[in-house]
């Protein structure tokens, strides 16, 4: 039998390099713990945008902003704006869809393409819902992938109604119509629980037109 050399290293970790690896595994544990804790922090934030009445006068004023610029493209029969409410399971309740500039990709200077928007309420269950944004660019690449965004969610209620001729309408096109216009405005009114309703009236600037109440002239002011 050999004895074993006295230099000869034991199998097995020594004390300094069991103390190194629990340091290092609890180093480990807590670069983890700070990134689901970021990512958790995150994630309640995002959820927070989309909540609460906050949230509710953001996605109103985005709604009323891109309604304004809705305008009717130059195409035979087709309906520059459709309205559409539903109480059908898996169906919007409400649909409002649009043609409005938005900006160009890829980006350029002054530059803009047209492409139907739409947005739409879905049901979201135990009362709550959802209003989200749909893009379809008209031409170019992205014609048939449109971006879909979440705007709310939570237990609202949003309403929409077209005016024309001071007569209210949950659907547009109104029925048996010949040639499909845009209304001459939109009412919002969007309700959370606990809240006063968020209500506003927006002007289609495409289909009324907007004098200057001022006449102005090219003659030289009289001198006094």
């Amino acid at each position: 039998m050999n004895p074993t050399p006295p230099n000869a290293r034991r199998a097995g970790f020594t004390l300094v390099e069991l103390l190194l690896a629990i340091a290092l595994g609890v180093g480990v544990a807590g670069i983890l713990a700070a990134l689901v804790h970021g990512l958790l922090s995150a994630g309640d934030g995002q959820s927070a945008r989309l909540q609460g009445p906050v949230a509710a006068r953001a996605a109103v004023r985005a709604l009323s902003r891109e309604i304004a610029c809705a305008f009717a493209p130059p195409v035979k029969d087709l309906a520059p704006m459709q309205l559409s409410t539903s109480t059908e399971p898996g169906k919007p309740e409400v649909r409002l869809a649009f043609y409005a500039p938005v900006p160009a990709e890829p980006a350029f200077a002054h530059g803009y393409d047209i492409a139907q928007v739409a947005y739409e309420v879905r049901p979201a269950g135990e009362g709550r819902r959802e209003l989200v944004r749909i893009a379809a660019p008209c031409s170019g690449p992205l014609t048939n992938a449109p971006a879909t965004h979440l705007l709310l969610t939570g237990r609202f209620t949003l309403a929409i109604e077209a005016i024309t001729n001071n007569a209210a309408r949950t659907d547009w096109p109104p029925p048996k119509t010949e040639k499909p216009a845009l209304p001459t405005s939109m009412r919002l009114s969007l309700s959370w629980p606990g809240e006063e309703p968020i209500q506003t009236e927006v002007l289609l600037q495409a289909a009324t037109g907007i004098r200057s109440p001022v006449a102005r002239t090219n003659a030289e002011p009289e001198a006094k």
